[in-house]
């Protein structure tokens, strides 16, 4: 009976399950010995960090083998454009057929927004600004995207992510106060980006033409190189306040650093 089981089981796998063809590339896992924990060290992905398309091109141009191009991007996945046209210009590059669909098959998905993190800090006991508003202006091809806040409705609030840090001593009192606003904002444009930073006393500015004269000479300006994909797309942006020395009660800005994680 049991020798009958075993035929008709085997008879089910040959009509469910066609033979293979002999050349592909295959590996027996044992699902006794394995009993759904990690499969077999050749599923799994490499620690390293993914491949750009820049490395493929430089692994092409310097020896290295198709077959051995293709592994590489099936251990650690390829952080890149694998739109048309990024496929055209490595293909006309000279990359090989095998490699640029291993290219489009293990690709990172790309990136369809940024998650955006803006940071105050204030350095004093004011609570009134100079120049009341902040704004920060991120172009997305033909588009901006502005981000704007009244200083003296943050000052006056209190919000999720507010921290003082004391830092009293005998001689000199001071305490700052941090406060940051994070958010996911859809970017459809890759590539450089200029992040312009600035305070204004007017509250209408919806593009950067509309910078008054007498703002721009404050205006900082940082790259942003966005990719096409990436493991993170984190941009954090820091200003810092500190108590105007002429108008003791009021703050302006001293300075800003944009800074991004994208692996």
């Amino acid at each position: 009976m049991k020798t009958l089981i075993r035929c008709v089981i085997a008879a089910l796998t040959v009509l469910a399950f066609p033979i293979p063809d002999a050349r592909a590339e295959s590996s027996v896992v044992n699902i006794v010995s394995w009993e759904g924990g990690r499969l077999l060290p050749v599923y799994e992905r490499s620690d390293q960090l993914p491949l750009s398309a820049e490395d493929i091109l430089r692994l092409s141009r310097n020896g290295f083998a198709p077959q051995q191009i293709v592994r590489m991007i099936q251990e650690r996945r390829v952080a890149g454009d694998a739109s048309a046209d990024g496929l055209i210009a490595l293909k006309k590059a000279g990359v090989a057929p095998e490699v640029l669909q291993a290219f489009s098959l293990h690709a990172l998905p790309p990136n369809r927004a940024l998650n955006l993190s803006v940071e105050l800090s204030f350095e004093g006991v004011s609570r009134e600004a100079r120049r009341r508003y902040l704004y920060v202006i991120l172009p997305d091809g033909p588009r901006e995207r502005v981000f704007t806040a009244d200083l003296g409705a943050v000052l006056s609030g209190h919000w999720s992510r507010d921290v003082l840090v004391d830092r009293t001593d005998p001689l000199l009192p001071r305490q700052i106060r941090r406060i940051t606003f994070s958010g996911e904002v859809p970017l459809k444009t890759y590539g450089q980006k200029s992040v312009l930073v600035f305070t204004s006393t007017r509250p209408d500015i919806i593009a950067s033409a509309d910078i008054p004269g007498a703002d721009r000479p404050g205006v900082q300006t940082y790259t942003l190189d966005y990719p096409a994909s990436s493991l993170r797309r984190d941009c954090l942006v820091q200003i810092r306040y500190k108590q105007d020395v002429a108008v003791p009660y009021q703050w302006h800005m001293v300075r800003s650093k944009l800074q991004c994680e994208w692996n």
